[in-house]
């Protein structure tokens, strides 16, 4: 009974935890850029949407989850163009995502896929690895899950790869910490910002489409749950590294996982009880550890290039003028 409690958890830590991580490994990056976006959780539910409505119309799973990442990446690009083109306060701009996305997703179910009786939709199916899949324990852990879950964990690994051990890694993170030096040292900040945010967008809507085309196969109306503010949760916990944005979310996963079981196991608690855990964890982390953070010093903070330029121009004016005047004393 305990192992067969313990391969269910940690299974199930797994599956959970992805559509967090997916949302939280974008949001690291645009976060790292100086953006910061509290919209996720309108970017996923549009994402979970697109990907069972593209797996639907063309019967494959892929053609929805690929639907779903353009999708993620079109409601972000709005919230870059206010952000960063417009300087809305961001905060503001993700709410309205937020909003957004409530709403696209249902009332676009509701007229299309939703309008059907029981449309079946394709889901991806779990990886056989032969001998792996059938060890005790470690396969139905370990070996025994869709490939987006594995390609969740390789992308924690190769975003850490990126912004620590490239040019452009670097580039990101200069922005987020100094813009204004970035760009007298000739990086195009908003350019770069951009291409953050869109990614995070696509990495959300990508999280979303887990949750409706590999965990439940069929989408419901805010079925995502708070997840995209966990996912943001995650990196803070993370301090804004892909590898603790991993252990974060795989945490959360974790508790999602246990509150699952233990609904079973105390039948007589309030189920609300242990709906709530990992919510509340969230708030406890966030009470705890989030004035410890060492945030990036320009998040969500708006950039002026122009004035910026100007700045630059002036001291560079100013010694110019020192210089002539040494040269008429002499």
């Amino acid at each position: 009974m305990d192992q067969i409690f313990f391969v269910g958890l940690f299974a199930g830590m797994f599956r959970l935890a992805m559509p967090i991580l997916y949302a939280a490994l974008g949001e690291t990056v645009a976060q790292r850029s100086g953006v910061l976006n509290v919209g996720i959780e309108g970017i996923m539910l549009v994402g979970a949407f697109l990907a069972v409505a593209g797996a639907v119309w063309t019967g494959s799973p892929l053609a929805g989850v690929g639907l779903a990442v353009l999708g993620g990446m079109a409601l972000a690009a709005i919230h870059a163009y206010l952000s960063i083109t417009l300087r809305i306060d961001q905060i503001l701009s993700g709410i309205g995502l937020i909003v957004l996305g409530l709403g696209l997703s249902g009332f676009g179910y509701r007229l299309t896929i939703g309008a059907q009786k029981a449309p079946q939709v394709p889901t991806m199916a779990k990886l056989d690895l032969g001998a792996l899949s059938r060890l005790d324990f470690f396969g139905p852990v370990f070996f025994n899950h869709p490939a987006l879950i594995y390609l969740g964990l390789l992308a924690a690994l190769l975003l850490w790869w990126f912004l620590y051990r490239t040019a452009w890694g670097l580039e990101i993170r200069a922005i987020g910490e100094h813009p204004a030096a970035a760009d007298s040292a000739g990086v195009d900040v908003a350019r770069i910002r951009y291409a953050a945010v869109l990614f995070g967008g696509a990495m959300a809507g990508l999280g979303g489409a887990y949750l409706s085309v590999v965990a439940l196969g069929g989408f419901v109306e805010d079925m995502v749950a708070g997840r995209g503010f966990i996912a943001i949760a995650c990196v803070v916990f993370g301090r804004w590294n892909p590898l603790g944005v991993l252990l974060a979310a795989l945490f959360f996963g974790m508790a999602d996982a246990a509150q699952i079981r233990l609904q079973a196991l105390n039948p007589d608690i309030p189920y609300q009880f242990f709906v709530m855990m990992p919510y509340a964890l969230a708030v406890l982390f966030l009470v705890f550890f989030a004035g410890r953070a060492q945030l990036p010093a320009a998040l969500a903070q708006p950039f002026f290039a122009g004035r910026a330029r100007r700045r630059r121009d002036e001291r560079a004016g100013g010694e110019g003028t020192r210089l002539q005047q040494k040269e008429r004393r002499s």
